[in-house]
């Protein structure tokens, strides 16, 4: 990302992609994580086949958003400043800037390091206070009843394949995951 300014396009930072660990599933996240997409690599059947390709899109969407985590503490040490007329999402500019959202607002750490304990106390704050307002689990299934997605407060807990598929069903099952993905974080600003 770095590096692209050399003569190259300017760095896409409100798309970030990641993979399972098969290489098969690929989850996209916009610049501050929350969910854009997901796909599957022709070969998807074989390396995952039906038993495991929901944990393998959870798991690539899980790796997008670690990317987009890292990003901001990347550009940070190498000095990043958005070029004139560069587009730059808002919240990753803030997440640029060190600023760390929770639960109860944001915690402004200062510019050079992360102030990690002091997130950590914060957080395991907001868990004692919400022990007996702790959400239910809620399941959100895709409209053709391929894919369903267990999200608890938006954030997704875990998801099933909910059906009998077969390598040609890839489409229908992309389409059922996408609506049951984004629906969590309608409940909630981020999953």
């Amino acid at each position: 990302m770095i590096r692209a300014r050399a003569g190259g396009p300017p760095p896409r930072l409100d798309r970030i992609a990641g993979p399972d660990r098969t290489g098969t599933a690929f989850a996209v996240v916009d610049a501050v994580g929350r969910f854009v997409d997901v796909s599957l690599r022709p070969d998807w059947w074989s390396a995952l086949g039906p038993a495991r390709v929901a944990s393998g899109l959870i798991e690539a969407l899980a790796t997008a958003r670690l990317k987009a985590a890292l990003v901001p503490m990347i550009l940070r040490r190498h000095d990043y400043q958005p070029l004139p007329g560069e587009s730059t999402d808002d919240g990753f500019l803030d997440a640029a800037r060190g600023k760390i959202d929770t639960a109860r607002g944001k915690i402004d750490a200062p510019r050079g390091r992360v102030d990690a304990p002091r997130g950590r106390v914060v957080e395991a704050y907001r868990l004692i206070n919400d022990v007996d307002r702790r959400p239910t689990v809620r399941a959100v299934a895709g409209p053709l009843g391929l894919f369903r997605v267990y999200a608890r407060d938006g954030r997704i807990e875990r998801a099933e394949v909910t059906a009998v598929l077969t390598p040609g069903d890839t489409d229908r099952l992309l389409a059922d995951a996408r609506h049951a993905l984004a629906e969590p974080a309608k409940t909630r600003g981020r999953l």
